[in-house]
């Protein structure tokens, strides 16, 4: 069965395009989080299970929310540029990634204002 699987990969070029998109895109969820668990460089340092829990469960929280934000952020971006004239095809935004982090600094100066209004959520897509 794995012999098999293996000359599948090496004859099936777009197999393997599939099978490497997928790769790199678990290797830049697993770089976001490293990015975002600043404070113990990437490790749980502990034996506890229920803390390793705990900051597991805070750390997919807070990735999420920065795919969440990126893919809000994007879409408006791509909407203003649409508007102004710009053509974007889909074909090309297949390809843009929710996953950047250099626009984020784990362990800068955070701040609330107060004076912000809500941030409000888009209405669900049906698929």
């Amino acid at each position: 069965m794995k012999t098999r699987n293996v000359l599948r990969y090496l004859h099936d070029e777009p197999l393997r395009l599939r099978i490497q998109t997928q790769l790199n895109r678990g290797e830049a969820r697993h770089g976001l989080a490293r990015w975002l668990f600043f404070a113990d460089q990437g490790e749980f340092r502990t034996s506890d299970f229920e803390m390793i829990m705990n900051k597991a469960s805070c750390l997919s929280l807070l990735s999420n929310a920065v795919v969440l934000w990126n893919t809000l952020q994007l879409e408006r971006i791509v909407t203003e540029l649409r508007t102004s004239g710009t053509t974007i095809r889909d074909e090309d935004l297949v390809h843009v990634w929710p996953l950047q982090r250099r626009h984020i600094t784990p362990n800068g100066v955070y701040f609330a204002n107060r004076t912000m209004p809500a941030f409000v959520l888009p209405e669900p897509v049906e698929a």
